[in-house]
């Protein structure tokens, strides 16, 4: 037995207890090397330990998290595969067997994937002003367990991995083996998933400049998707991936056309189940709630719902900032030129939400009517464009001036002159981050 502080004996059941409870791994780790008696007890119940704590670090879609590990991808990666053979593979068991060490890391690996990606959909469909996910315990076991599975049959059907000699009957093949895979689910975790990879599509569709290549980027998964949010870009992914080049009667084209949505029609028809609509929301068959969704904006009160913008998605503003840049400044290159240099880093979107915090610290210094502008109130996409053109300015000629810049004599017309425009000699020997004091201001 292992004494506490009071000297009062602690039984091994407490002690199992404890490590039951350990939220990860490398904390389950931890806690054992801190005693002899912790890992005698670990050593005594190995299986039942290693999964409770697989199903802390996880969560209850641990079933699909291991199916997703442990699927033998090598045998069934080929279009003579027997669909129903796919299907029988490697089931979804609730009796966890032995979690091996490199199973640990990779789980742990997915489960960040997957709960990024969480946090992400709760933000957009949830709850706006929260960069940390807001779903109950169900809604997540539903996200989740769809993600899990939508990871599954990516890695079963990637885009890297088919011949460039492919015809027809290949293909039909691989989309009956789709079917097969996607038709062992029952309709509601069925329809649960159709709503997460229309999520996935979404983000997709903020880079990509066709369908085509929203098919070829959705294929890539809960690993693609997160990449491409966190770039704002498929640049890296499609380096990773060597995606394919592709004509418009290409077999890639037909490879990967409605990748998910075809199966599930397939599955729909078959099973006579009215198939989701278009215009549904992406919160359906996930969310029993969603917060805010008839919010309107703080300032015009413009409904918005979850499309205000919030501290917590600034992040996501996808307009070009030298484009607000007030009036004919941005048309003047000795003004658009070094304000690029000095806002290059605002790609990131972690510094473009400081950075547009950091803006409401200019309130004071501009017209009466920002009075009251709060960084934590709710804007629309009109109002938070009217506030940043109102304050990018003052903000650049500050950054100018901190990095040793003398602003010559102010032009009459400040950032309203239309000869900063076409002569150069004008735009450069006259200040124009300024407010006019002639002309029309307006």
């Amino acid at each position: 037995m292992l004494f506490s502080g009071n000297g009062l004996p602690v039984d091994d059941d407490i002690l199992d207890r404890i490590l039951t409870f350990c939220p990860t791994f490398q904390t389950l780790q931890s806690t054992m090397i801190t005693s002899k008696s912790f890992y005698r007890v670990f050593q005594t119940h190995p299986k039942s330990i290693t999964r409770a704590v697989a199903y802390n670090a996880v969560g209850p879609a641990l079933p699909q998290a291991l199916r997703v590990l442990r699927y033998p991808y090598d045998e069934y990666n080929t279009p003579d595969a027997d669909p129903a053979a796919m299907v029988e593979a490697c089931e979804e068991d609730h009796l966890i067997s032995v979690i091996t060490a490199e199973e640990k890391q990779k789980l742990q690996e997915n489960s960040r994937i997957v709960v990024k990606l969480e946090n992400i959909y709760s933000l957009r469909h949830k709850d706006r002003t929260s960069k940390t996910s807001l779903l109950t315990s169900e809604e997540s076991w539903r996200f989740q367990r769809a993600m899990y599975r939508i990871m599954l049959f990516c890695n079963l059907f990637p885009s890297t991995s088919y011949s460039e000699d492919m015809d027809d009957e290949c293909i039909e093949k691989i989309r009956r083996q789709r079917t097969a895979m996607l038709k062992e689910y029952p309709t509601t975790e069925l329809q649960e998933l159709h709503s997460v990879t229309k999520f996935l599509q979404g983000i997709c569709e903020e880079v990509a400049p066709d369908a085509s290549l929203v098919q070829m980027l959705l294929s890539t998964g809960p690993y693609g998707a997160m990449t491409i949010w966190e770039n704002r870009s498929y640049d890296t992914l499609e380096e990773d991936l060597e995606f394919p080049d592709f004509d418009d009667d290409d077999v890639d084209l037909k490879l990967f056309s409605r990748y998910f949505s075809l199966p599930l029609e397939n599955i729909w028809t078959m099973r006579k189940v009215t198939p989701p609509k278009d215009e549904d929301p992406v919160s359906k068959w996930i969310l029993d709630q969603v917060n805010g969704a008839n919010d309107t904006c703080s300032k015009c009160a413009a409904p918005g719902g979850l499309q205000l913008y919030t501290e917590a998605n600034w992040d996501r503003f996808p307009i070009y900032l030298p484009n607000l840049l007030k009036h004919h400044l941005k048309q003047n290159s000795t003004i658009t030129q070094p304000f690029y240099v000095a806002t290059a880093q605002l790609a990131q979107p972690e510094n473009l939400a400081a950075f547009i915090g950091d803006l409401f610290s200019f309130t004071t210094r501009t017209s009466p009517e920002f009075d009251g502008w709060m960084r934590t109130d709710s804007y629309c996409n009109a109002c938070l464009v009217k506030f940043l053109e109102e304050h990018l300015w003052i903000w650049f000629l500050d950054e100018r001036i901190k990095g040793g810049w003398t602003p010559p004599e102010n032009c009459w017309y400040g950032w309203n002159c239309r000869t900063q425009v076409h002569k150069r000699f004008h735009a450069e020997t006259k200040n124009h981050l300024c407010v006019p004091i002639k002309g029309d201001a307006i």
